[in-house]
């Protein structure tokens, strides 16, 4: 595809499309702790009182599917469960035309589990997601879990968040127990609602070696990458991460059991995909950004071969300058995908209103704005906003997504 065919696809209306592609944005809900302090990107970004107001222009800009997360951190406590905030919030949002895929845990759990190395977490989150669909029975879309294997690497390999290790058999355990919060909230979601249609929301990344002493640690990696849909999905994971699991302090019976407990029913494969999403790794076996290499068009066919089940491009977005290039660069992509026949059901801006604190990766609580959004903190439209109207304008959101599965 041209530049001048890019451009086409992004301002000719009629792009053939079937009724099961929708174009979303997202409202950012992150919610880990960092050095024992609530980070949480709903009271940040003043989407809290200012929801009325984001839903509006989410309208305004085309779509009618938003990514919004549930704040799980908040609701669900040892004594229940306050559902007052998310009951406004959700009837807003469908009072505006709007379909929420519904987001359970954005890198948060309650203060009182402490982090991702409690084994009670997927007990409590279980109830979580019970109560969840049993309060609100017309939810149909869903991300369980967003990105499990960031959410493990971020909280305890990379030292960020939550349990701030860095410990590789800490990141072992916060991704199993991470990955049993997406099978048994899977569950519970199927089971309220069978025609639901679940969205793995996950990194999608790719680890180049720089070195031939890399290459077996870069191959790891790039068989890890798959591990949580893998676990979710009840399929037998690859020798080499097995290998990883059990040398890590993984019983070989908590493996059986995602086998016997994980489906791949009803599910997509969500792709998260940033410029900072292909990594490369040297010899002193320390991972970094590399830069677009291989691209999300590269990617997104990886991740389709290996898992076997429709795909979204569930989450990008570029601060500045660089925004209106990168989404062309992402929505051309989007385009080529579909022309090769691949069963991709969506693309994502994440998200609707700039970021906060997210170029310290929600470190360093400076306030500072991320000018990554359609609209800034003051809800005003950035120029990017009418770029993306252009797609939602050419294939009118996608607003029939029966056919995502």
């Amino acid at each position: 595809m041209t530049a001048q065919d890019a451009r086409d696809a992004l301002s000719t209306p009629g792009l053939e499309v079937d009724d099961g592609f929708v174009v979303a944005t997202g409202i950012e809900c992150s919610a880990p702790r960092v050095d024992g302090k609530r980070v949480d990107e709903l009271v940040k970004t003043r989407h809290r009182e200012r929801y009325a107001d984001d839903f509006r222009l989410a309208r305004e800009a085309g779509v009618h599917y938003l990514r919004y997360g549930i704040p799980f951190h908040d609701i669900s406590q040892p004594a229940g469960f306050d559902w007052t905030w998310v009951d406004g919030a959700l009837e807003a949002c469908r009072a505006a035309g709007l379909t929420p895929i519904v987001d359970l845990m954005h890198f948060g759990v309650p203060d009182d589990l402490g982090d991702y190395q409690n084994p009670a977490l997927p007990d409590r989150f279980e109830g979580f997601a019970r109560a969840f669909v049993e309060r609100y029975p017309w939810a149909r879309y869903f991300t369980p879990v967003n990105e499990p294997f960031i959410t493990a690497a971020f909280s305890a390999r990379q030292g960020f968040w939550n349990e701030q290790l860095s410990d590789e058999r800490a990141f072992v355990r916060a991704l199993l127990n991470v990955a049993r919060c997406v099978v048994v909230g899977a569950a519970e979601i199927r089971r309220a609602r069978p025609d639901a249609v679940l969205i793995q929301a996950e990194t999608c990344q790719y680890t180049h070696p720089l070195v031939r002493e890399a290459i077996d640690q870069a191959d790891l990696e790039n068989e890890l990458r798959f591990a949580t849909f893998e676990l979710a999905f009840g399929r037998r994971l690859p020798d080499p991460v097995v290998r990883h699991f059990l040398d890590h302090g993984v019983d070989r019976d908590e493996l059986r059991w995602f086998e016997a407990n994980g489906s791949d029913e009803n599910w997509v494969v969500g792709n998260d995909y940033y410029a900072t999403s292909e990594l490369a790794i040297g010899a002193d076996g320390h991972l970094r950004s590399t830069g677009v290499r291989l691209g999300y068009y590269e990617l997104a066919h990886q991740y389709h071969e290996r898992l076997g089940r429709p795909i979204m491009h569930t989450e990008t977005n570029a601060a500045g300058p660089n925004a209106d290039a990168w989404l062309e660069s992402q929505w051309t992509d989007i385009v080529r995908l579909r022309r090769d026949g691949l069963p991709i059901r969506g693309f994502t801006w994440y998200g609707l209103v700039n970021h906060v604190d997210w170029d310290s990766t929600l470190t360093v609580d400076a306030g500072r704005e991320n000018a990554c959004g359609l609209v800034s903190l003051a809800r005003r439209p950035r120029p990017i906003f009418r770029h993306f109207q252009r797609i939602t304008r050419s294939i009118d959101g996608g607003r029939d997504g029966s056919n995502a599965t």
